[in-house]
C-alpha cells in the first residue's frame, strides 16, 4: 500500500502539467459541487457560477500556481497489493511456500478468489494549469467569460482469477490468473460563458437573481487496457508493473463536450442544477486479444495477448473493444445561509456515471463552510461525501484557506482496510490552490 501511494507522488511530478469521475479541485473536494462563488473552482463544476466569482467592483478572477490534486482507492480486500506481490514471488520461486505446498495453495485460492471479486487499486491525479481558470467580465452588464484548462489521469489495477495449481512432478505452481490495467488520461481546454438573467425589477420582485452559464469542452482521451499474466511477470513487483505498462497500447481520441447549468442565488439560500455532457460523447480504448498471430509464439506479448483474448472471449469478464462514454449527467445543489459568512451546502447527482477507468460514481455531498472577511483567519470547511454507487464508499472532508489565496482541503474514507497488520482507510484524497478569492 505503501509503495502504491508513493507512486502516485512518482506520477505527479512525471509531467510538466497534471468530469467523469475526477478529483473535485480546491474547495470543492469538501464542499462538493455547490454553487459557491466563494471558491473559483465552483464555476468548473457548474458554469452559471462564473457569473458571480468576480467581485462587483473588479473584472477578473485567476487562479495563481497550477492546482494539484490527486488520490487513491482500494478495494475491500486486505493487503490486496501485498498478496498479489507475494503469489508474484511464489510462481517465480515455489521454495517461498509458507507451510506444505497444499495449505499454501489452497491459501492462494482463497486470496485469489477475494481479489478477483473485490480487489483493486486505484490511483488519480489532476492539475489545473496555472492561471486558470480565469474569468473576464469586461462590465457590469457584459456577463463573465472564463477559460479553464487541466489534465487528469486514473490508473486502475484489478485482477481476473483463475485457480492456483501445484505441479507435483515440476514442483511449480501455475496459474491462468491476470493482473488487469486500466489507465486514462484526459486532457481538456474549456471556453465558457455566463450571465444573470433578470433585470432590476424582476430582481426586486422575486428577491434573487437567477443566472446561467454555457461551457464548450474540448476533450483529449488517451485510454488504455493491459491484461498481463501473472506467470508472466517473473517475480516483478505490481508497482514496476504499473510503471511500465500504464502507457502501453494508448488510444487517443478527441471530442466535444458541452455543459449547461442555471444557479438562483438570494441572501438566505441559492440553488443549482448542472447538466453535464449533454451531448455524451465517447472515447476508444485500445482493443485488447485481438489480432494475437502478430506477435510471435510464446513472446511475453503473445501470451498476454492470449490470456486477454480467453477473459473477453471465453469468460466474458472483460471488453475487448471499450468505449468510455461520458453520459449525460445532472447535479443538484442547494446551500442555505444561517448567517452571512456561514453556509450549509449540499450536492447530489441525479444518476451514475463511469469514471475514467470505468467505476461507477454517483456523488452525494454535505457540508459546512464558514468564509471570513479576514485575511488573517482561516476560512474552514467540513464535509462528508458518498459515493452511492460504484464503491459505494463514503468519506469525511476537512478543508481551510489563508491568507485569501492558499487552499488546502484532504478527505479520507470512513471505510477501512487492514494493510501490513495495521487499519487504513480505503481512500484518501488531497488538492492544493491558490486562487483569488473575496
Amino acid at each position: 500500500m505503501k509503495k502504491t501511494y508513493l507512486f502516485a507522488i512518482v506520477l505527479l511530478s512525471s509531467w510538466s502539467f497534471a468530469d467523469s469521475g475526477n478529483i473535485p479541485a480546491g474547495a470543492t473536494l469538501t464542499t462538493g459541487a455547490t454553487s459557491n462563488g466563494h471558491s473559483l473552482f465552483s464555476a468548473t463544476v457548474n458554469p452559471a457560477v462564473a457569473a458571480y466569482t468576480v467581485a462587483p467592483d473588479e473584472k477578473w478572477r485567476i487562479n495563481y500556481l497550477p492546482t494539484i490534486a490527486l488520490s487513491g482507492e482500494v478495494g475491500d480486500v486486505n493487503d490486496f497489493a501485498d498478496d498479489l506481490d507475494e503469489l508474484i514471488d511464489l510462481l517465480d520461486d515455489p521454495s517461498l511456500a509458507d507451510g506444505s505446498m497444499e495449505e499454501t495453495r489452497d491459501r492462494f485460492n482463497r486470496v485469489l478468489t477475494a481479489m478477483g471479486e473485490s480487489g483493486y487499486t486505484k490511483i488519480s491525479v489532476g492539475v489545473h494549469l496555472p492561471l486558470l481558470p480565469l474569468y473576464w467580465r469586461p462590465s457590469e452588464f457584459s456577463g463573465t467569460y472564463f477559460v479553464e484548462a487541466a489534465v487528469d489521469t486514473q490508473i486502475r489495477l484489478s485482477l481476473l482469477d483463475e485457480p492456483l495449481e501445484y505441479d507435483d512432478q515440476h514442483t511449480s505452481f501455475s496459474t491462468g490468473s491476470a493482473a488487469y490495467l486500466k489507465s486514462g488520461i484526459e486532457k481538456r481546454f474549456a471556453i465558457g460563458y455566463a450571465r444573470p438573467m433578470l433585470d432590476e425589477k424582476q430582481v426586486a420582485r422575486w428577491g434573487g437573481q437567477l443566472y446561467a452559464g454555457t461551457k464548450v469542452k474540448l476533450l483529449n482521451m488517451e485510454l488504455s487496457k493491459q491484461v498481463i499474466a501473472l506467470q508472466q511477470l517473473g517475480g516483478k513487483d505490481v508497482e514496476d508493473l504499473i510503471e511500465d505498462e500504464y502507457d502501453n497500447n494508448l488510444k487517443s481520441t478527441t471530442n466535444v463536450s458541452v455543459d449547461v447549468g442555471i444557479s438562483w442565488l438570494s441572501k438566505y439560500y441559492r440553488a443549482g442544477l448542472l447538466l453535464s455532457n449533454i451531448n455524451s460523447p465517447s472515447f476508444d480504448y485500445g482493443s485488447i486479444g485481438t489480432n494475437c498471430q502478430q506477435f510471435g509464439e510464446g513472446s511475453f506479448a503473445r501470451n498476454n495477448c492470449e490470456a486477454a483474448a480467453y477473459f473477453a472471449y471465453e469468460k466474458g469478464r472483460i471488453n475487448a473493444n471499450e468505449k468510455h462514454t461520458k453520459h449525460a449527467a445532472a447535479t443538484l445543489d442547494g446551500s442555505v445561509f444561517p448567517t452571512a459568512n456561514w453556509a450549509i451546502n449540499a450536492s447530489i447527482d441525479l444518476a451514475p456515471y463511469d469514471d475514467i477507468v470505468g467505476d461507477e460514481t454517483q456523488r452525494f455531498n454535505i457540508s459546512t463552510s464558514l468564509n471570513t472577511t479576514s485575511t488573517w483567519l482561516p476560512d474552514i470547511r467540513l464535509g462528508y461525501q458518498k459515493n452511492l454507487a460504484g464503491s459505494k464508499l463514503s468519506a469525511a472532508g476537512f478543508g481551510i484557506s489563508l491568507f485569501d489565496v492558499f487552499t488546502l482541503d484532504a478527505q479520507v474514507a470512513l471505510d477501512d482496510v487492514v494493510i501490513d497488520g495495521d487499519k487504513a482507510p480505503r481512500s484518501f484524497a488531497l488538492t492544493i490552490a491558490f486562487e483569488e478569492k473575496f
